[in-house]
């Protein structure tokens, strides 16, 4: 006797790395809507919209951004201790 699929379950696709920037690619560069690479593609217009919003914050944000910001709360912290010495010593 088989198990029976629930009816509401559908099984997740996996889609590589090329397939993700090509389909960015479609609506940054080629201008098509979301929809219609969606449906061209074969998959969900929100998981589509989700990619896009997500690379388009990824190149408003400079790769060595992360670095520069963990500098800055070194050195943020290092101010803090430098001033509470100086603040002592008065």
């Amino acid at each position: 006797m088989e198990a029976e699929k629930p009816a509401g379950k559908r099984q997740r696709t996996k889609y590589d790395a090329a397939f993700r920037t090509e389909a960015i690619r479609r609506i940054n560069q080629d201008g098509q809507t979301a929809t219609r690479v969606a449906q061209a593609l074969g998959m969900s217009e929100a998981l589509l919209g989700r990619w896009v919003r997500v690379a388009r914050a990824q190149a408003a944000c400079p790769a060595g951004s992360e670095a520069l910001e963990q500098e800055n709360k070194h050195l943020r912290a290092q101010l803090a201790r430098a001033e509470m010495e100086r603040d002592i010593l008065k």
